[in-house]
């Protein structure tokens, strides 16, 4: 008996030699811990009154409708933090006379998560209003460098961004019971001094399944613009809530405009965006301050992603699992196409790079702008170009047939689009005779730098069905 109550580990290396190497070995560490590493704890309301100076206004870190936020350095816990002081005691949104501090309270004090900003603890002022301490978050919001940054935030931190968000999200769903946040948005995105972002605000959330009565009874609530269109009454609140207020976040990142913004016709984000996706034009809807990624491929994902989070009917929604995966392999390749390696291999469209102009000849090309299978199955040979390549690597006013692309006489040299850095960035008046270039026979798209005709390495540039399952019920 005594044998037996040992470590098993240990027992096991005992009796067979062959597991040493396992039992030598380093344990995995966990990269995502959701173990609290410390207590929470009640401090006096002095304690936080001489740690944010009286709650002056050197120390106010933001207001919004439900209070104000300061920084406080605590030399109790030897940390800066912030504490969220209300200016209410309840609100009829949270439902069933709960205050907003009370519900972040009670949801904060129950999970901890990396990509949350946790609970350090709480207090309360003379006048019975609860404060709330948190993680102190450095380098403000993410809606703050997305709309007011002189440099906004390049792709592979987007979508560094993004992928953590989803995280996060992901996080709450699984959540036993679950989660539901119901104010996803930029401006609660706060980065940390690592400069990771982290989910805040859990105000407005619901902690419960669907069918509980404290989640039926609670009347709907959320941010105009990020709000779920099937949200209108408390039975239709589900987690698919989260996922459209989230993929309104991700056009917001590709796109860097507002949700609704009235300066723009249509003001919606989505309505502008999505139809736009649907035609696959990805590269129309960047942001103009960074331009396009290199990688085409990444992008058309990312974009396609968020046009299905938005989708009106929730069922059709994906769950946020899948998310997080897409948005892993996006992050992934954008990481490798913007390294120095790959840009010195030409991984991408340079910025002096030519465009040339394409005209489809036949059925099988036209085919190939819309991003599906061409070519003939009988020869073995199969010629697939996305729409956003063919933007691209457009041929001139008239192109030979071949068995490919084809050939070109004469290629002109194209004045950019606007915001668009993989065009040159000049005007040319006349065009420009080059000696013909035959593209026939060929498995990759190539792309003109000076005379030459250089392979371009881009995943997206293979020959492929680019017609990716995410494409797959992205209609109505």
């Amino acid at each position: 008996m005594g044998y037996l109550s040992c470590n098993a580990e240990s027992a096991i290396a005992t009796c067979d030699s062959s597991n040493w190497e396992l039992l030598t070995k380093k344990p995995v560490k966990n990269r995502t811990t959701t173990t609290r590493p410390h207590q929470i704890l009640e401090f006096d309301f002095s304690v936080l009154h001489s740690a944010t100076d009286g709650f002056s206004a050197g120390n106010l870190l933001g207001k919004g409708s439900h209070g104000a936020v300061y920084k406080a350095r605590i030399d109790q816990i030897k940390t800066v933090a912030a504490v969220k002081r209300t200016k209410q005691t309840h609100n009829s949104a949270v439902g069933n006379g709960n205050s907003t501090t009370d519900t972040e309270l009670e949801i904060l004090s129950r999970i901890y998560h990396p990509r949350l900003v946790n609970l350090l603890g709480f207090s309360t002022d003379p006048n019975q209003r609860k404060l709330i301490v948190v993680e102190y978050m450095p380098n403000g919001s993410l809606y703050d460098l997305l709309h007011r940054s002189r440099k906004p935030p390049g792709w592979v931190k987007r979508t560094r961004f993004a992928l953590q968000v989803a995280r996060a999200v992901q996080f709450l769903h699984a959540s036993n019971p679950p989660i539901i946040h119901r104010d996803i948005k930029s401006s609660n995105i706060l980065i940390d001094a690592k400069f990771s972002s982290r989910l805040s605000d859990f105000g407005l959330s619901l902690r419960g399944h669907v069918e509980d009565v404290k989640v039926r009874s609670t009347p709907p609530a959320g941010t105009f613009g990020y709000l779920d269109p099937e949200y209108l009454a408390p039975g239709d609140l589900s987690t698919k809530s989260d996922v459209f207020s989230f993929g309104i976040l991700m056009l917001e990142i590709i796109t860097g405009r507002n949700a609704i913004d009235v300066n723009y016709s249509p003001p919606s984000v989505v309505d502008w965006a999505v139809p736009a996706i649907k035609l696959g034009d990805f590269s129309g809807i960047c942001d103009l301050r960074i331009g396009p990624p290199r990688d085409w491929e990444s992008l058309r994902r990312m974009s396609v992603l968020a046009a299905r989070c938005v989708r009106s009917t929730a069922a059709k929604r994906p769950g946020m699992a899948e998310v997080v995966e897409c948005l892993k392999m996006v992050h992934q390749k954008m990481k490798a196409s913007s390294s120095p390696v790959c840009i010195n291999l030409g991984c991408r469209v340079g910025e002096d790079s030519r465009a040339i102009k394409y005209e489809p000849l036949d059925e099988s090309v036209e085919m190939a702008r819309n991003g599906s299978r061409s070519g003939s199955r009988r020869n073995g040979k199969v010629s697939s170009v996305s729409s956003a390549q063919l933007r691209h690597y457009a041929i001139g006013d008239r192109v030979g047939r071949s068995k490919s692309i084809g050939t070109a006489s004469e290629i002109k040299y194209l004045p950019p689009d606007e915001g668009d850095d993989h065009v040159i960035r000049r005007r040319v008046g006349l065009s420009v005779k080059i000696p013909t270039v035959r593209l026939s026979k060929s498995r990759s798209v190539g792309i003109l730098q000076g005379k030459k005709l250089v392979k371009h390495n881009n995943g997206a540039a293979r020959t492929r069905n680019l017609k990716s399952n995410l494409l797959v019920d992205l209609e109505e």
